[in-house]
């Protein structure tokens, strides 16, 4: 055999070269690569274990090799922002925050401000409830609704001149009020934080007109089935009536809720349900207080749930037995039968209404033309 570094002719079996060295195939020969031989393979050059040899082309293999890694970083770059490259990457829409609140404006715990007030200045105190505009009104009834209960709204109805220095109603706190159809007619508080707003809280002043606006039915034929809330006159005063009202009163006026019997001919409490009204007539419980004009016991249960007294009729002691001068109302200068909202429910054809004498105990079928003398609230 010969070796296969310098060609020199090797006696068989011999390990090594005997001129250069080298090994040349012997047992130590086949040691230097451990499985090589089985495999078939070369022995690697020594130097770079596991790297091939350069073949042919090799050179034109590495610039590809080369220009492959060059791509890879671009891309990376690109897509990481190596370059600072951030135009070319849409922006995402950031939200500015706006000033922040100064430490007199926030408000404290109880949600009011720091100078203590509900959201803003208190109304100038004026002498009189005709001295006050309509937004000034409403932002009084807006303190006297926030005042806790009825003892507390008065208190701060005093400081505002709504009533008496001791706290009464006695038919003169009134402001005068001239309709669209160029009627002017007095209007007078008859109570404070008594009705509860529909969207929730106390109504601070409720007032009633001094006055009829209009004569009317309370329907058009003689039936009370579905008590006031199904009635034309309440259709009428929540359209055309609201119609009436001047813009600047209009636009305060509170809906609240409001308990009628609204089945008609009854004995039976649940009867009376509750209604949202911006402009509606009074019960004859608000007139009167306690009714007992029925000998059966559960007529005048119906009327009683319809609301409570309102302080005007209080403390000028309008009961249901007798007629009263605060309960008389005029109508183009005359005095006038009035309805309240309360169907009768001994039978299915009538209303209450009041005498033009201010007796309340009166009643008179539905189709019946009399005097519409609406309430409301601020």
């Amino acid at each position: 055999m010969f070796c296969p570094k310098c060609g020199n002719e090797v006696a068989e079996g011999s390990a090594f070269c005997g001129k250069c060295g080298a090994p040349v195939g012997g047992p130590a020969a086949a040691a230097e690569t451990p499985g090589a031989a089985a495999a078939g393979l070369k022995p690697a050059p020594m130097g770079v274990p596991g790297v091939p040899s350069p073949k042919k082309g090799g050179a034109k293999v590495g610039i590809i090799a080369a220009a492959a890694v060059v791509v890879v970083v671009l891309v990376a770059g690109f897509a990481t922002n190596w370059f600072g490259l951030a135009g070319v990457q849409p922006k995402e829409a950031v939200d500015v925050p706006v000033a922040s609140q100064s430490a007199n404006d926030a408000p404290d715990a109880d949600g009011q401000d720091a100078a203590g007030d509900q959201g803003g200045e208190a109304a100038t105190v004026k002498s009189a409830v005709e001295a006050y505009t309509w937004d000034e009104l409403a932002q009084i009834s807006d303190e006297i609704g926030a005042a806790g209960d009825e003892a507390a709204a008065i208190e701060v109805a005093k400081k505002y001149n709504l009533c008496t220095p001791e706290g009464k109603l006695d038919g003169t706190q009134v402001k005068l009020v001239t309709l669209t159809n160029n009627m002017t007619v007095p209007v007078q508080i008859v109570g404070f934080a008594h009705d509860d707003k529909t969207a929730g809280g106390k109504a601070g002043i409720t007032f009633m007109f001094g006055d009829a606006i209009a004569e009317a039915p309370m329907n058009q034929t003689d039936t009370n089935a579905g008590g006031w809330e199904a009635s034309q006159m309440r259709a009428y005063l929540n359209g055309d009536g609201m119609a009436l009202l001047p813009e600047d009163l209009k636009k305060v006026v509170a809906p609240v809720d409001k308990l009628t019997n609204n089945v008609g001919e009854t004995q039976d409490v649940s009867a009376v349900t509750t209604t949202s009204d911006s402009l509606w007539l009074l019960s004859a419980a608000e007139l009167c207080g306690s009714i007992d004009w029925y000998s059966d016991p559960s007529y005048n249960a119906v009327l009683n749930a319809e609301g409570f007294e309102y302080q005007l009729f209080r403390d000028t002691a309008v009961d249901s037995s007798n007629a009263n001068d605060i309960l008389v109302k005029n109508y183009q200068n005359s005095p006038i039968f009035w309805w309240v909202r309360s169907p009768i429910p001994l039978y299915s054809d009538r209303f209450r209404y009041v005498g033009s004498d201010g007796y309340p105990g009166y009643y008179g079928y539905a189709s019946s033309s009399r005097g519409v003398v609406p309430g409301f609230c601020l």
